[in-house]
């Protein structure tokens, strides 16, 4: 096989302008990917970062996998990319401090008896039960961790929230002098400032610590003597209803005012007003996306990995790849990454029949490929439900294709359309399985027109998925990563980590980010067209609106974007990736999903200086002088309620027009398609917005012929 060249995810993009040359490596030498752990100083500059995204915290670890408070649970939550881990710690009869949330050992053990009353030597001699415990949960062959154990494996990789332990607090630090974790573990109170800011003060290196206000301790008149005085490095806060000062607005810009992230729980009702985990699993933005709204940017969760999905989804892809839904389906999908973990979200009724229907990620790439990826977790919406790697010639619905995919029920499938059109139900020959599902990984080769798939429970030792098949592809091909519901009435969610593509010609991608005063740039113009009021101009405003304010087609809202192409982009350019991406702000007058489409602007267009949301009667673009659209949807997107959420739009042919001088770049426009009868409009950061992270961005990936 030729040499290949490897591409590991970035973890983050450049931005204006980041040339990338791909290096090579020979098939046989590329190793398992790697995951990409965070050093304590990382962690702590993301913690202290108010960037806008939200972190997250795996309550007593991953204990719906593992047992909580254990070893393999603290693990398997680092594995899912989480930035804390939640454990409580409790002290033996002995002096030493153990991993147990209760006071004794019943529940979680197959012992009896409280902590303080056992010596180390006998609660080591215990077995931890599964999950959370309980008389009815099988016994594993795990014990009780310590505390040391807990430290030394979570050491560079994760923060550890220290729970059950403020009277016991000098151990606790002993513990984390000694195993080198004094910039990881975060003592947590409801003390006062004086108690907190002596204990903090008294220490050295000065420990982490997390106040914690609530509705029950009444403590909320701590907080401005906290940030003046102890200066917590993160505020947890707990309220019983929406309307708790704990809550407010007040209390929120007061502590991100002082440069600190809002912590919530999200675990049971009393501690988040109802918005809840089991809330957010039917619908994440009532639940997760509420508590976000409201100001958090750090929530604990019992359900860490559908969080950490969650998360993924609202926030744009990786520069270089591009999404979009293949052949009829019944629900728009998405697809988003962060910290080197793709989230797909898709209906569908499958990959197989005459013509695909699924969400898919990729890449345009030529010659012989590799792609490897971990399939971390997958909604059960179908027994035949599909999430994995694929290799495709067109984003047609009956391209031929190869793939490996991991289902809930019947394992990994190699599967294949080796024609174009060609209906697979009902026929032999174009599948080939194995056991296995979700964490595992899967790997898919083309050499040639030779294609091979294989999967692995370690990302080292592989086996084969049947035999070797031969598919008379097109050189240049589509490569990605690939999801169905396999239930068109249905969405449902795939998140995968790991991710490799290894191609075989050497090309140099160039990446350029546009964004309103980054590097230099100014060359962004936008404005948002108002049907109620047609002669007001809106080019100075912070924000862009769209849908429609009121529930009907006579009061619709535009948004308009261009952004300048650098005369650096050559106009022989082959554009690989284009993504728009806007970030949502508010909403107005309801919070009813909308489906926000992409159009080209087909006319000139000048930006003005209107403010405000309902704009001025100055010169400018209006909607009586909006320019003309054209009639195909490049791109669209559910828009939900959520703050903050990131959106992408691929224009990668549109973009491509531009730069070859097919067509010219007037822009984008945002609009809802079919006005949805419930009101409700959706409010993106214009290139004025005050918060320059917060700003539409355009991201080129290209390479020359």
């Amino acid at each position: 096989m030729k040499a290949l060249i490897e591409r590991s995810l970035p973890r983050k993009w450049c931005l204006y302008a980041c040339s990338v040359l791909i290096a090579v490596s020979a098939w046989s030498g590329i190793a398992a990917p790697k995951t990409e752990a965070l050093s304590a100083s990382e962690l702590l500059t993301k913690l202290y970062d108010l960037d806008g995204s939200v972190l997250v915290a795996a309550h007593k670890g991953d204990w719906r996998n593992h047992p909580e408070n254990s070893l393999s649970g603290i693990q398997s939550a680092i594995d899912m990319g989480v930035e804390m881990v939640e454990i409580d710690i409790r002290k033996t009869a002995d002096g030493k401090l153990v991993l147990m949330h209760d006071d004794n050992v019943d529940r979680t053990t197959d012992g009896t008896g409280n902590v303080s009353s056992l010596t180390l030597s006998q609660i080591k001699a215990l077995k931890l039960r599964e999950g959370q415990g309980g008389s009815g949960a099988a016994l594993t062959n795990e014990t009780v961790p310590t505390l040391e154990e807990a430290m030394n494996l979570a050491k560079g990789k994760v923060l550890v929230n220290l729970d059950k332990c403020w009277d016991i607090r000098n151990d606790v630090w002993s513990v984390l002098v000694s195993t080198g974790t004094t910039s990881q573990g975060v003592f947590k109170s409801t003390a006062s400032n004086a108690t907190v800011d002596a204990w903090l003060d008294s220490k050295s290196p000065r420990p982490l610590y997390q106040a914690v206000i609530t509705d029950s301790d009444n403590n909320l008149s701590e907080l401005d003597a906290l940030i003046a005085g102890a200066q917590p490095d993160l505020y947890e806060l707990v309220f019983v209803t929406e309307s708790s000062s704990v809550i407010s607005s007040t209390t929120v810009n007061k502590i991100t005012n002082a440069g600190r992230r809002v912590f919530v729980n999200t675990l049971w009702a009393s501690l988040n007003a109802g918005h809840t985990d089991d809330m957010s699993v039917d619908d994440p933005d009532s639940g997760w996306g509420w508590v976000v709204n409201r100001g958090a940017s750090f929530i604990q969760t019992d359900r860490p990995s559908q969080l950490v999905a969650y998360l993924n989804s609202r926030e744009p892809l990786e520069a270089g790849w591009a999404s979009k839904d293949i052949g009829t389906v019944g629900s728009i999908g998405s697809a988003g990454s962060r910290n080197g973990q793709f989230t797909l979200t898709a209906s569908g009724f499958d990959i197989w029949t005459a013509a695909d229907q699924f969400r898919y990620a990729y890449q345009p790439v030529s010659g012989d490929i590799v792609i490897t990826a971990r399939v971390k977790s997958q909604d059960h919406t179908s027994e035949w439900a599909k999430a994995g790697i694929m290799i495709r010639e067109s984003l047609n619905a009956d391209s031929k294709f190869a793939d490996v995919v991991v289902t809930p029920s019947h394992g990994i499938n190699f599967q294949r359309r080796p024609s174009t059109g060609l209906n697979l139900s009902n026929t032999t020959g174009y599948t080939d399985s194995l056991s296995g599902g979700t964490g595992q990984y899967v790997r898919l080769v083309r050499s040639g027109n030779t294609f091979t798939g294989f999967a692995s429970t370690d990302g080292s030792s592989w086996t084969q998925i049947g035999s070797s098949v031969t598919i008379s592809m097109s050189s240049s091909v589509y490569v990605g990563l690939a999801v169905t519901a396999h239930d068109n009435s249905k969405l449902g969610s795939a998140t995968f980590d790991q991710v490799t593509v290894a191609a075989a010609n050497a090309y140099s991608f160039t990446t350029v980010a546009l964004r309103q005063g980054v590097s230099g740039y100014t060359g962004t113009t936008d404005a948002h067209v108002l049907e109620y009021y047609a002669d007001r101009n809106t080019g100075g405003n912070g924000e862009l609106e769209t849908a429609s304010y009121s529930g009907a087609d006579t009061d619709e809202k535009h948004a308009l974007i261009r952004f300048t192409l650098p005369s650096s982009i050559p106009s022989n350019a082959i554009i690989t990736s284009a993504q728009l991406r806007v970030r949502l702000t508010t909403t107005r007058n309801g919070t009813v999903k909308k489906a926000i489409a992409v159009k080209e602007a087909t006319g000139s267009w000048a930006e003005g200086a209107g403010t405000g949301i309902d704009g001025q009667t100055v010169s400018g673009v209006t909607w009586n002088t909006k320019p003309g659209y054209g009639a195909s949807t490049i791109d669209q997107a559910t828009i939900n309620s959520a703050r903050n959420a990131w959106y992408t739009f691929n224009v990668t042919d549109l973009v491509q027009s531009w730069v070859n001088g097919t067509s010219t770049n007037y822009g984008f426009v945002l609009l809802e398609n079919t006005v949805n009868s419930s009101p409700g409009t959706k409010d993106f950061a214009s290139a004025n917005n005050n918060v320059t992270e917060n700003r539409p961005s355009l991201v080129v990936t290209y390479r020359l012929p």
